[in-house]
């Protein structure tokens, strides 16, 4: 679990929550050859996110250093789904704000619509080519780490 540049009770930029060993190596790359992937924390299940989440004790109400800046999730996770893991992220008043970018192999309308009824931020579905999948991760990324200006 996680990337060896970073531990559970770290600053987190990134918490990449995907359950296939290959997606998450590819996007972890693709980060740090973006410089991107310094402070990424991989997760391969929902209730292991929600484990991280629920035990930090950083807040809306404080500068949020360990709380992630982004969280890319993905919807296919064995036990808790990735919908009932953004359902519980949007819920909390102090997971409410971060950026959850679905990113996920489903084209289905009707995830699509369920992801954005329940909060996300974006519905990305994952390209099959090697080569866009990694400009993709790195451009999601970039975006709500560098361009975009967060709530802390």
């Amino acid at each position: 679990m996680g990337t060896a540049m970073i531990t559970e009770t770290s600053a987190v930029d990134i918490l990449l929550v995907e359950d296939n060993a290959k997606d998450a190596e590819l996007a972890i790359e693709a980060l740090r050859s973006r410089s991107l992937g310094d402070k990424v924390l991989h997760m391969i299940g929902g209730e292991q996110v929600l484990d991280f989440i629920c035990a930090n004790t950083w807040s809306i109400n404080q500068q949020a250093e360990n709380a992630p800046k982004l969280i890319l999730l993905d919807l296919q996770l064995a036990g808790m789904g990735g919908l009932e893991v953004l359902q519980q992220l949007k819920v909390r008043e102090r997971t409410r704000p971060i950026p959850v970018v679905v990113f996920t192999g489903s084209d289905s309308a009707s995830e699509k619509w369920a992801s954005y009824r329940l909060g996300a931020n974006g519905y990305v579905v994952k390209p099959t080519d090697m080569q866009e999948y990694a400009k993709l991760v790195g451009d999601i990324a970039y975006y709500w780490l560098v361009v975009n200006r967060s709530y802390y």
